[in-house]
């Protein structure tokens, strides 16, 4: 993830001046899915949103790729079966940017959705 020049400033303005007030941080959700809440977040990706990249995690260690072509569906099916260990879904919807994190757990799939508003105040 690459810094705007606001966030390199407020993060050198902080280091400088501890008292100095931190940038706010994004908003942030979080809840779990099932497969069927699954199904339907790929439906709302697919016709509410304009995704921008799907980055797949395979495994603990292992390096995420620089470029990866994932399709939604592609996406979906390696959840589904448990073929990545999580995968984050990069979007645009409502004015901003959003990444959702979604991991593989026994009990279904945890969701972890950020909104990014680079360079608003």
């Amino acid at each position: 993830m690459s810094e705007t020049p606001a966030d390199s400033s407020s993060r050198s303005e902080t280091a400088a001046n501890p008292n100095a007030p931190l940038p706010p941080l994004p908003e942030l959700h979080g809840g779990m899915l099932n497969n069927e809440t699954l199904a339907q977040l790929f439906e709302d990706y697919s016709h509410c949103t304009t995704v921008t990249e799907i980055i797949p995690k395979h495994a603990a260690q292992s390096h995420v790729p620089e470029q990866s072509h994932l399709t939604l569906a592609s996406a979906q099916e390696l959840l589904r079966t448990g073929s990545v260990r999580a995968l984050q879904v990069r979007y645009h919807f409502d004015g901003g940017e959003w990444w959702d994190t979604i991991m593989t757990l026994p009990e279904g799939f945890r969701l972890v959705r950020i909104r990014h508003d680079f360079g608003q105040a």
